[in-house]
């Protein structure tokens, strides 16, 4: 048995559509009006106002957006959208600069426990330090007494212990003595210029008293 298909077309509801329309994005605008005016006035608000119409003049109802208690929903769900929106996007932000800068805390950390710029300076001190202690130990074995010598030898080895004790300070690691490497070799390069004078002038000193003998 066949049961034909039936049908309703929509029918276009005025009064529904202004009650959607007040509830969800206004302007505010409730129909009939005197049902609201009779039945739901004590928020919708409407009042009787007369208005000139020549012979239709007479008392029409008006609503009163400002005096209504019923307001629409659609800006406030917006906004608060947009704000949630917004508060998201900023603890996200937030979130991620605080990863970021513990990160970069985290390495610099860690640079400044190990101390990779001594390995770029540590053969040269080496190297220098082998010639300054056999420079001066020549020297003071060979000066017959001679006071300007001695005093030189003692000069020179007073200087080279304060550099290689700044040496010791710098590349020693710990509470209390955290350095960038970047800041380490920095300072490396300055002590090592330091300590090539006290090299050159221990071999000046090692020529003057080899012509003295």
């Amino acid at each position: 048995m066949l049961v034909p298909q039936m049908s309703v077309a929509q029918v276009y509801d005025e009064e529904k559509r202004l009650q959607w329309r007040s509830m969800e994005t206004g302007p505010l605008g409730f129909e009939p009006k005197f049902y609201y005016w009779l039945f739901h006035n004590n928020y919708a608000h409407h009042e009787w106002e007369w208005e000139w119409h020549g012979f239709k003049s007479g008392f029409y109802l008006h609503l009163k957006p400002h005096k209504s208690d019923a307001k629409p929903l659609i800006p406030k769900r917006t906004l608060g959208a947009t704000t949630d929106v917004w508060t998201k996007e900023s603890t996200d932000s937030q979130e991620k600069d605080f990863k970021h800068q513990l990160e970069q805390e985290t390495l610099a950390a860690a640079d400044r426990r190990i101390d990779g710029a001594y390995l770029l300076f540590k053969d040269d001190f080496d190297n220098m330090q082998k010639k300054i202690s056999a420079g001066l130990t020549y020297c003071l074995a060979n000066s017959k007494g001679d006071a300007n010598v001695i005093s030189l030898v003692n000069s020179l080895s007073n200087q080279n212990r304060f550099i290689t004790e700044q040496v010791k300070y710098v590349h020693k690691s710990g509470n209390g003595y955290e350095l960038e490497n970047a800041k380490r070799e920095e300072c490396y390069i300055k002590l090592k210029a330091d300590m090539e004078k006290v090299t050159q002038s221990t071999i000046d000193l090692m020529r003057y008293v080899e012509v003295s003998k």
